[in-house]
């Protein structure tokens, strides 16, 4: 931000703070008289309540249950209750009174001639400049991208009006979200002058003073003091916008309600995912979303390593409730820093160490960060099994090493976008991993390139791979699996007795049954394996009676969690249809920019992009699935899974991850479609069979040449 345009946001801030407090010193100075005569009644009922507790004699009265003094009643509630409840009676007999009802008809037939009379000298003006606009806008012409002077005028006094001031108001906006203290200020001198802050002092002051004294007959005298302090915000108020307000606040409402629901569907979703084995293969025809399945699925196991590390992390914290954990965190993340903890392995030769200079020089200082364990104990007892602190401080270094690892716990064949933030106040560091935020995270982070020598423990594509052996935990997402690995009928002339690596001596299957040996902390596997294919028989049994398999019977239609949208997607389609129609018409005749046509375009834009906003923010999908075992020899069970747009379409990954293949062959040939044969007439002729280089084609004619020559 420019230092200038930054002071000068300081002055505007600080002038519009000045001119609320003279507002509020000047034409809202009552207010402030009713919030010192209620933290006058807060003081002595708080003082009433004491007395009451300790029993002392009570000498002075509680002004709490008096009318105010501060402000002048203007309102019709009378101040007795009798008398309000007379009132009330009359105004329900008033209200079904047969001549109230006709003073209403005669006043509603009223309101409708005045709207008759208005639209009557409305329509003729809208359909003269109907007519007018199709007259002008109806004559063709070959300018193109040429404005006409309508347009340029426009432009010209917008880019020295309307353009800076938006930049203008959209920067101190920006400002303000920056310092927010001063909305906060804002928000309370408002408060104030509203007389807001004062009916909250004002509750806490008849609030102590009812909880001891029950005082049921001041209820009503309450209920009038309220009526009174409401009548600053009711005369102050600017009514000709409550409907906007109104949709605002309405609008805020159902947003939180829709990002809760979508919140919901994603705890139902990691419920199904934490039922699944550690291999599964997810199946369906072209186009079911098996690679956003599990790609959707990857993105939650891996939040789910990360919750279920910290949870772990708090479990071995309780064992040694007294030990400086915040020391060893620090010293583990200085180790990581310079590189001499880098997986779990080194994270348990990290406490080895600890463990064997502790034991050779006991010094609970340097090893042990002054826990005074001869007081608070050395062993952890569970009545089951006995273990050490340096058991305990193994486990939870692997743990640490896995929650706080700046990096992707995803290892794929493709490429996934993850934007988890870690927080850190210098201290303990925290996760956001909301997949619904309200702002774009600026930080970004992709999956790991599997390399998958890795995951062979026989013969390898590079024997002296610097990778190989360094795989031990994460989520491991292969697409297109079969592809890779083949089934037993693809494999059939493959030799497993070869010095050339190939899928039967790579020992992949054997990892693949091996793999949560190297990934255990304190029991829990942090390994996963998701996999994708057209077909389970595209991988062989060896690999897939491992897994479940996921079946995708459908994809729901795209439904939205935002409620009560049905109207202004009526609005938003009308308006769109109807603009569409005139620019698909515009665009054929015209080559030029015109005003109007700009105008409308800005509209139907905007509209445009709110509601492809709104789908991508709440909208999601049903997919239905059925699971049953690898060995596809049990029962299917139906399930139903929800991708949501806002997380899984978040540029998360690409559907056409091979695509460059295909387009390094493209780029090789100097053919395009338009330069294919055409067929002559409706039946193709012998040289256009023989032209499509079929198998089909060519063993038929391969038959019949062979016959003539015989």
């Amino acid at each position: 931000m420019d230092k200038r345009i930054k002071i000068s946001y300081i002055i505007l801030a600080s002038v519009f703070t000045i001119a609320f407090i003279l507002m509020g010193a000047f034409l809202f100075s009552s207010s402030y008289l009713r919030l010192g005569e209620s933290f006058v009644d807060f003081f002595y009922s708080v003082k009433y309540y004491f007395f009451e507790v300790i029993g002392k004699e009570i000498t002075f009265n509680t002004p709490v249950t008096e009318p105010s003094d501060a402000i002048i009643q203007e309102t019709i509630i009378p101040d007795k209750f009798d008398t309000f409840k007379d009132q009330c009676l009359n105004f329900f007999e008033l209200f079904f009174d047969e001549e109230n009802f006709k003073l209403w008809g005669y006043s509603a037939l009223e309101g409708i001639r005045k709207f008759a009379n208005i639209m009557l000298l409305i329509l003729p003006i809208l359909v003269l400049s109907f007519i007018l606009i199709r007259i002008i806008y109806g004559r063709v012409n070959t300018k193109h991208n040429k404005d006409t002077i309508p347009l340029k005028v426009f432009k010209t006094i917008s880019a020295f009006s309307y353009q800076p001031i938006k930049k203008y108001v959209l920067g101190f906006i920006a400002f303000l979200r920056q310092y927010q203290w001063v909305l906060y200020l804002w928000g309370l001198i408002w408060s104030s002058n509203l007389n807001l802050t004062s009916i909250v002092v004002a509750f806490f002051a008849y609030y102590f003073y009812f909880a001891i004294s029950f005082d049921f007959a001041s209820i009503y005298t309450q209920f009038v003091k309220l009526c009174v302090d409401l009548q600053v915000l009711f005369k102050s108020f600017p009514w000709y916008l409550i409907g906007l307000f109104a949709y605002l606040i309405f609008d805020r409402i159902r947003r939180n309600r829709a990002t809760d629901r979508l919140n919901h569907y994603e705890l139902k979703n990691r419920g199904f995912i934490n039922d699944l084995p550690i291999v599964t293969m997810t199946c369906g025809s072209m186009g079911k979303k098996k690679t956003t399945t599990v790609t959707d699925m990857a993105l939650s196991q891996e939040i789910m390593f990360r919750n279920k590390a910290y949870e772990m992390l708090i479990n071995n914290d309780m064992k040694f409730p007294y030990f400086p954990w915040i020391s060893f965190e620090m010293e583990l993340r200085k180790c990581m820093e310079h590189k001499t903890v880098y997986n779990l392995a080194t994270c348990k030769e990290f406490v080895r160490k600890k463990r064997e200079r502790f034991e050779k020089h006991h010094n609970e200082h340097l090893q042990l960060f002054g826990y005074d364990y001869k007081r608070y104990g050395f062993y952890y007892d569970d009545k089951l099994v006995e273990r050490n602190l340096f058991d305990v401080l193994e486990s939870y270094a692997k743990l640490y090493f896995i929650y706080v690892i700046e990096s992707s716990l995803l290892v794929s064949n493709y490429s996934i976008r993850e934007d988890n933030v870690l927080q850190s106040e210098g201290n303990f560091p925290m996760w956001d991993s909301n997949f619904f935020p309200k702002h774009h995270r600026p930080i970004s982070r992709h999956s790991h390139i599997l390399d998958f020598d890795v995951l062979r423990l026989g013969k390898k594509i590079i024997e002296d791979n610097p990778n190989n052996g360094s795989f031990e935990f994460g989520v491991l997402v292969i697409t297109e699996v079969g592809k890779e690995r083949g089934n037993t009928l693809e494999l059939k002339d493959v030799k497993k007795a070869t010095i050339v690596t190939n899928q039967k001596n790579d020992l992949f299957n054997t990892w693949l049954k091996m793999c949560r040996h190297s990934s255990t902390v304190d029991g829990f596997p942090f390994i996963k394996v998701f996999t994708d294919e057209q077909r389970p028989e595209s991988w062989g049994a060896d690999a897939r009676d491992l897994c479940d398999i996921l079946t995708i019977v459908k994809s729901g239609e795209t439904r939205l969690a935002l409620r009560w949208y049905t109207i202004e997607e009526m609005i938003h389609d009308w308006v769109f249809r109807f603009f569409m129609n005139l620019y698909r018409e515009f665009r054929f005749k015209r080559g030029d920019n015109t005003l109007l046509i700009h105008l409308l375009k800005t509209l139907a834009g905007w509209l445009f992009v709110r509601n492809i906003r709104i789908y991508n923010q709440f909208g999601y999908n049903e997919v239905f699935l059925t699971r049953e075992r690898g060995t596809m020899d049990s029962r299917q069970y139906k399930k139903k899974y929800y991708i949501s747009h806002k997380k899984t379409y978040s540029d998360r990954f690409s559907t056409d991850c091979f695509s460059d293949y295909f387009n390094d062959l493209a780029k090789g040939t100097k053919v395009g479609l338009d330069d294919y044969r055409e067929y002559a007439y409706t039946k193709a002729t012998v040289d256009e069979l023989k032209y499509q280089n079929s198998y089909f084609i060519i063993s038929l004619y391969k038959d019949k040449d062979a016959d003539s020559h015989i």
